[in-house]
């Protein structure tokens, strides 16, 4: 808190509500019969808001952050379902399936979708990273010339995202690499076979976290570029115009 000032405070509590949407909010969704894909999506639209919000507040930059971070999610989440699909891949596949399936039994929680939904959260924090990054660039380049043109602010969000997309995807990777290390020790250890391997569902479904996760970190750089170029040009058009509108009323 000390390094990082008010702004540290505030993702110390954006943190902290991050945990009690879950506790509180998304998890008594589940209980409630609530689809596990769409409880994600709303918790995941309800964590945005909130962390964009304490750190940027209410600006222009912090609408661009959020739609373009929502829109991440959105796309790997679809990105999800259709490799889901490609892959015959369902929601009992899971490890732990026989617990929750006893579980499901005295709940309305739907099992077969919970994959998808963490696929969802997985994603979400990474998607924000990169939304935030680009924002604030763009809004950057934006208070340090204020002619600049809606075009050149979205090129270079665009290359600002593209030179942190490449580690955000790496980081998700490696981040999902570390959640399954345990599953990759046994295959090595037991020497599969590289086809047995390609054909198992601990594989597909690592495979598919990774792949909807980097999807999402893609299309989240040019959603961010394309809103905040947008929403801080249209800023300048109205900061120009407001002199001229009060020379006239004075005339």
């Amino acid at each position: 808190m000390v390094v990082g000032g008010k702004k540290g405070v505030k993702s110390v509590i954006a943190l902290t509500a991050t945990f009690a949407c879950f506790l509180f909010f998304f998890f008594p969704l589940l209980l409630h019969g609530f689809s596990p894909i769409v409880a994600a999506v709303i918790t995941s639209t309800i964590v945005l808001s909130l962390t964009v919000w304490l750190i940027c507040g209410p600006t222009r930059q912090a609408v661009a952050a959020g739609i373009a971070s929502f829109g991440g999610v959105l796309s790997a989440g679809i990105a999800a379902e259709v490799f889901g699909r490609m892959a015959h891949l369902s929601g009992y596949n899971v490890p732990n399936i026989e617990a929750l399936l006893f579980i499901s039994q005295n709940s309305k929680i739907d099992v077969g979708e919970l994959l998808f939904a963490g696929i969802l959260f997985a994603s979400l924090g990474a998607v924000l990273d990169i939304a935030m990054d680009v924002s604030a660039a763009t809004a950057e380049i934006r208070s340090q010339s204020a002619e600049v043109s809606a075009q050149s602010l979205f090129k270079s969000g665009m290359r600002v995202g593209q030179d942190v997309m490449g580690t955000m995807a790496a980081t998700l990777i490696l981040a999902v690499f570390g959640g399954s290390l345990g599953t990759w020790v046994l295959d090595y250890v037991y020497d599969l076979p590289f086809l047995q391997l390609l054909n198992s569902n601990s594989l597909d479904i690592v495979i598919m976290q990774g792949l909807s996760g980097g999807i999402g970190v893609i299309l989240t750089v040019p959603i961010a570029a394309g809103f905040s170029a947008v929403l801080l040009s249209r800023h300048r058009q109205q900061q120009a115009d407001e002199p001229e509108q009060a020379k006239a009323s004075q005339a």
